[in-house]
C-alpha cells in the first residue's frame, strides 16, 4: 500500500479503529500524544456508541464497513473488538490495503492466524499483534538481565500469572464461548508470550516453543475456563509455570529462577501504568535483593505500541521484530495446544461456524501455479499435487486446501489409509463444499500392505469414493506391490474398475521398475488399460533406506524409463521430508507422520546426498532462496511428466513449494546439484 503523499512528507500515519471499548479508548488517549500517528475516525455497529466516541475524541463517525475500510484517508487499522471478531475485521482491513494492529489474542484460532499473516505478506501491509508490554523498556531490561541467572548454574524456572477476578454474566464476552471467552485466550496469552520470550532468549533464538505442555484448571459451566495451570518444558534446562484466571485475583508477576539466583517483576504486563508510570525489576541472591532495576517510563504503554507500530508502516516493513509474524503464529498454535490441554470445545473450531470457511479467502486470488493439460486427462492439472495426508481437523483441511486452490492447485492426492479415512473424507468435505468437482484432479490409492491384493481393490475404491463424495477417481494408484502376486491378477482387477467408470488413470505407488514394466507389458499385450501413472520417492536425495515398509524409490535409470514411456510421475516426499531445511522448526501442527532426526539420519544420511545437500545450501544462498525451494525445482525441472506431492501442515510451507515452481536452475546449477 502507497501511504498518502503529504503523510510520507509529514511522517505521520493516520489510524482508524473499530470498536468502542475500553482498550479503543486507551489507545485513543494514547495516541494523541504520539508523534508519527493521528487518530482519524472510528468504525462500529453500535451507532450510539460510536457517534459519543467520535465526539470524545473528535473525530470522524463511520457506520458502514465498506465505507472506513476504503478510506483514502485512513493508512491504518487498530482492531479493537472482542478476539471472535478480530480476523473478519483484519482480513477485510487488508483486503482493501490497510495496515493492522490487532488485539491480542490474535484470532481465535492458528489456522485464522495462518491466513491473516500470508495475506499481510501477499498484500505488503503491515501487521502486528498488540502486546503492548513488548514495546516497554522493561521488557527489554529483564532480557538483558538474564545473565544473572547463570551464576547458579541450575536449571531455569519461569513462573508468571495473570488473573482477575470478574464479576460477569454468562453472556459476557468473557464467559461466552461463542465470544472466545476464557482465562486463556484473555489473558492466558501474556504469561505464555512471557515465557516463550524469555526461554528463547536463553537459547539464542527471538523466542522459543515448548517441546511439551499439560494444564489443568477449572471449567465454567458455560464450558470456558475460569482459570488455568500449564507447565512447560522447552528444554532440559528451562521449564516454565504459568496461570490465568477471570474469577479470581492473582499475584500477576513474573519470576524467574536458578538456584538462589532470582529475577522478579511485580505486574509485568502494564510495566507500571498504562499511560505512564515506573516499574522495577528486582535481582536476589540467597533471598536478599542486590539489584533494583528503575524502569522510568513518561510515555505510556500505548503510546509506544502506536509509535512502533507507525515507524514500521512508514519504513515500509510488513512485521515487527518486536513481535514477529512467526512468533504470532507460534502464539496461536500453544494457545490451541493449551485449550485442547484443557478439553475445552471452541466453537470457532468447526468449520461450520469458522470465518475462514464464510470467508472463502483464498478461492479468488490470482493464481500461482500454471496448469497444462496432463496425458489421458480432459481437466488441466498443476504443477504441483497436494497430498491431504497431513490434515489434522476439517478446519486444517479447508484452510489447506482453500489456499493451494486459490494458489493454482488442481491435483489432491489422497489414499485409504490416509488418518483412517479422514483424509478422503476431508477432500471430499471441501471438494463439496466449495463445488469444484469439475475443476479438480484426485489422485487416490488402496490396495496397501497388508490389503495388497487384488481382492481389496474395488471394495477400497468404492469405500474412497463415497468419502470423497464424487462419482470417479481421475487417477487410481496401487498403495504398494505385493510381489507373490502375478501381474496379471493386478491388472486385471483394474481393467474391471476401469470399465466400471469407476477410475480413470491407473498406476502404481512404491514399485520397482521391474514389475512396474513388466505389469505394462502384460497390459499392452492383452489390450488392457496399463500403468501410465507412478508414485514412488524421487528427490535431489536419494532414498538410502526406506522410509516405510515396502517404500520404493526412483533412480537415475528408472526415472530415463519413465520418461522414454511417456509416464507421469507423482513423486511423494519430493523434498526429502525436511532433508533440506536448514534450520528445523516446530511444525504448526502435529501429525504423526512427521519426520523425526532418527528418519534422517537412516533413511538420507550418506556422502552423495550429504554433499548434494551441501551444494543446495550454496546455491540457495546464492540465489536468496530457501534450500528446500532448490531441491524442490530439482525435481520439476527433470521432466515436465514429473508433479511432485507436498505434504504442507501451514500455509507458510505451501507458499514456500509454490514459490519454487518459478525457481529456473541454470544448467551449471543443475549439474552441480546432481554430482555423485
Amino acid at each position: 500500500m502507497k501511504l498518502k503523499q503529504e503523510n510520507l512528507v509529514m511522517h505521520q500515519i493516520n489510524w482508524g479503529v473499530i470498536g468502542s471499548g475500553s482498550i479503543a479508548n486507551a489507545f485513543s488517549y494514547s495516541i494523541q500524544s504520539t508523534k508519527n500517528s493521528k487518530l482519524i475516525s472510528i468504525f462500529g455497529r453500535n451507532s450510539k456508541k460510536v457517534n459519543s466516541f467520535a465526539d470524545k475524541f473528535d473525530i470522524g463517525a463511520c457506520h458502514q464497513l465498506d465505507d472506513f475500510i476504503s478510506s483514502e484517508e485512513i493508512d491504518a487499522i487498530y482492531v479493537a473488538t472482542p478476539h471472535s471478531e478480530h480476523f473478519f475485521y483484519a482480513l477485510e482491513a487488508m483486503k482493501n490495503g490497510k495496515h493492522v494492529l490487532c488485539e491480542k489474542p490474535f484470532t481465535m484460532n492458528a489456522h485464522e492466524s495462518m491466513v491473516l499473516l500470508d495475506l499481510a505478506n501477499a498484500k505488503n501491509v503491515f501487521l502486528m499483534e498488540a502486546f503492548m508490554y513488548r514495546m516497554h523498556p522493561q521488557t527489554r531490561n529483564i532480557l538483558d538481565n538474564l545473565n544473572f541467572l547463570l551464576h547458579a548454574k541450575d536449571k531455569i524456572m519461569i513462573e508468571a500469572s495473570f488473573g482477575f477476578q470478574a464479576d460477569v454474566s454468562v453472556t459476557h464476552r468473557l464467559r461466552n464461548p461463542e465470544l472466545g471467552g476464557g482465562a486463556i485466550l484473555d489473558v492466558g496469552c501474556y504469561p505464555l508470550t512471557m515465557s516463550k520470550l524469555i526461554a528463547g532468549q536463553l537459547q539464542d533464538l527471538s523466542f522459543a516453543d515448548p517441546k511439551y505442555l499439560s494444564a489443568t484448571g477449572q471449567i465454567d459451566k458455560t464450558g470456558v475456563d475460569l482459570q488455568s495451570y500449564a507447565h512447560l518444558i522447552f528444554s532440559d534446562s528451562i521449564e516454565a509455570k504459568i496461570s490465568c484466571a477471570i474469577n479470581e485475583d492473582f499475584s500477576n508477576n513474573l519470576v524467574i529462577s536458578s538456584g538462589k539466583y532470582t529475577i522478579s517483576v511485580p505486574d509485568p504486563w502494564h510495566c507500571g501504568q498504562f499511560q505512564a508510570g515506573n516499574s522495577s525489576i528486582y535481582l536476589s541472591h540467597d533471598g536478599q535483593i542486590s539489584r533494583e532495576i528503575k524502569c522510568m517510563d513518561d510515555i505510556g504503554l500505548f503510546t509506544r505500541e502506536i509509535e512502533h507500530a507507525a515507524k514500521c508502516i512508514l519504513e515500509s516493513k510488513i512485521q515487527s521484530k518486536l513481535i514477529c509474524h512467526a512468533e504470532t503464529q507460534s502464539n496461536m498454535f500453544w494457545l490451541d495446544k493449551w485449550r485442547q490441554e484443557m478439553k475445552i470445545d471452541c466453537p470457532q473450531a468447526l468449520i461450520k461456524n469458522s470465518p475462514i470457511f464464510q470467508s472463502k479467502a483464498y478461492l479468488f486470488q490470482e493464481s500461482q501455479l500454471e496448469r497444462d493439460d496432463l496425458p489421458g486427462l480432459s481437466k488441466p492439472g498443476s504443477r504441483l499435487a497436494l497430498g491431504c495426508d497431513n490434515q489434522t481437523s476439517d478446519l486444517h483441511a479447508f484452510t489447506m486446501f482453500d489456499h493451494f486452490y486459490g494458489s493454482g492447485g488442481r491435483i489432491f492426492d489422497t489414499a485409504y489409509i490416509y488418518n483412517h479415512g479422514m483424509g478422503d473424507k476431508y477432500l471430499g468435505d471441501w471438494i463439496k463444499a466449495r463445488t469444484v468437482e469439475e475443476d479438480v484432479i484426485v489422485l487416490g490409492k488402496g490396495a496397501h500392505t497388508p490389503q495388497c491384493e487384488p481382492m481389496y481393490i474395488r471394495p477400497q475404491v468404492l469405500q474412497s469414493l463415497e468419502r470423497l463424495q464424487i462419482s470417479k477417481l481421475d487417477i487410481f494408484c496401487l498403495h504398494r506391490d505385493n510381489p507373490d502376486i502375478p501381474v496379471d491378477e493386478f491388472i486385471d482387477a483394474l481393467a474391471d474398475i476401469k470399465n466400471e467408470g469407476l477410475v480413470n488413470l491407473i498406476g502404481a505407488s512404491n514399485w520397482e521398475m521391474d514389475r512396474f514394466a513388466e505389469a505394462r507389458n502384460y497390459a499392452i499385450k492383452n489390450a488392457k488399460e496399463p500403468f501410465t501413472v507412478l508414485s514412488n520417492n524421487f528427490s535431489l536425495a536419494e532414498m538410502v533406506e526406506p522410509v516405510w515398509p515396502g517404500c520404493v524409490g526412483v533412480n537415475d535409470h528408472y526415472l530415463k524409463y519413465l520418461i522414454e514411456e511417456r509416464i507421469m510421475l507423482f513423486p511423494w516426499s519430493s523434498q526429502a521430508r525436511g532433508f533440506f531445511i536448514q534450520k528445523k522448526e516446530i511444525m504448526s501442527n502435529e501429525h504423526f507422520s512427521n519426520p523425526t532426526l532418527d528418519e534422517e539420519m537412516r533413511v538420507w544420511h550418506y556422502e552423495k546426498n550429504l554433499q548434494r545437500r551441501q551444494v543446495c545450501f550454496e546455491v540457495a544462498k546464492e540465489r536468496n532462496v530457501q534450500p528446500i525451494q532448490v531441491a524442490l525445482a530439482y525435481v520439476l525441472q527433470k521432466s515436465k511428466l514429473i508433479f511432485p506431492l507436498i505434504g504442507p501442515r501451514t500455509i507458510f510451507e505451501s507458499n514456500s513449494s509454490i514459490q519454487a515452481t518459478q525457481l529456473e536452475l541454470t544448467t551449471k546449477e543443475l549439474q552441480a546439484l546432481a554430482q555423485d
